[in-house]
């Protein structure tokens, strides 16, 4: 039967060999790749300190990182720190007045109303206008008794020297000669009064139609001035209206400002610059090195000495032609 040859590698012994060599080279990269940096800000530093895997019970290496500043840069951060707490402070103050400002309720009551678009309206002025008919009758009027006050006196006249003439020719009331006297005088006095009535319907017709003249140019006149009169009105209700909303924006943009300068006031405080960590350079870190492939030399030398050994071969056929026969031998 076969066997395990004394010159047989031991695989368990190369196994644990091959991981303690690549645990070494691990912890050697890592090594190599923990620096101490220098720069005109400051610095960074590695500690590798001892310690025990609380999950394994192994000691192991705990890697620590240290940064600094330069002893100028760090009185600068202290000073900074220093005003950072006292504006923070500060800052924490002024809570209570924002609180009291953002839970009191926008009240708009006392600012300027808020003013709508003015209508124009084209109206003409009412009143203040002659009637033309009574204008006409008053004309009429006028032209008459003008007329008349000057020839009743002459009727009255020549009828009374009429009447004198006649009684001195012996005449009297009633009698045929004396009537066509006094109805000639008539017909004359008739016609003059018809004269005077026509001139004074003349003249009536002549002071309507001017007066209805000067009242149509006087409406023209009065409406296009109603109508510049309405449309200044308008333009400049139209600017107070404007004026009046523009004033109602800024005092609402007014509150609102105020309503957030607590709020402000604190994030100017708590806003500010600080002294930054220092930017460490970039440098060329150390790359994974292959530790030596024993247990993978240990298959391969064992590969290599079965093929050139015959002997090894014959050996292992009888030992499972042999183990073969066991197995097929009854009991």
């Amino acid at each position: 039967m076969g066997g395990k040859s004394s010159n047989d590698p031991n695989y368990e012994e190369l196994a644990t060999l091959q991981g303690q060599l690549n645990e070494g080279v691990t912890r050697d990269q890592t090594y190599a790749n923990r620096p101490t940096q220098y720069t005109p800000w400051g610095y960074t530093s590695w500690q590798a300190n001892p310690y025990t895997d609380p999950g394994s019970g192994e000691q192991v290496t705990r890697w620590e990182q240290t940064q600094g500043l330069t002893p100028e840069l760090q009185s600068l951060l202290n000073k900074q720190t220093a005003i950072q707490g006292g504006r923070a402070d500060l800052a924490g103050g002024l809570v209570g007045r924002m609180q009291d400002e953002f839970g009191t309720p926008m009240n708009w009551d006392g600012l300027t109303p808020l003013q709508s678009t003015p209508q124009t309206q084209l109206t003409l002025p009412q009143g203040g206008i002659d009637d033309p008919y009574q204008t006409r009758q008053a004309a009429e009027e006028a032209v008459y008794g003008q007329a008349m006050s000057r020839l009743q006196p002459q009727f009255d006249s020549r009828r009374q020297a009429m009447e004198i003439k006649l009684r001195n020719q012996g005449l009297s009331p009633g009698d045929e000669a004396y009537n066509a006297q006094m109805q000639s005088l008539g017909q004359q006095e008739t016609d003059a009064t018809n004269q005077a009535l026509w001139s004074a319907n003349q003249a009536g017709r002549a002071e309507s139609g001017q007066m209805f003249d000067q009242m149509r140019d006087r409406s023209q006149t009065m409406y296009g001035q109603a109508l510049g009169s309405n449309q200044q009105n308008f333009q400049q209700n139209m600017q107070s209206a404007n004026y009046a909303n523009q004033i109602r924006q800024q005092q609402m943009a007014e509150q609102m400002q105020q309503r957030g300068f607590s709020l402000n006031e604190i994030n100017a405080l708590l806003s500010g610059q600080q002294v930054g960590t220092p930017q460490m350079p970039n440098f060329s870190q150390a790359s994974a090195a292959q530790p030596a492939p024993i247990y993978q030399a240990g298959v391969d030398q064992a590969s290599s000495d079965a093929a050139n050994n015959p002997w090894a071969g014959i050996m292992d056929l009888g030992g499972t032609l042999g183990g073969a026969y066991l197995m097929g031998r009854p009991a």
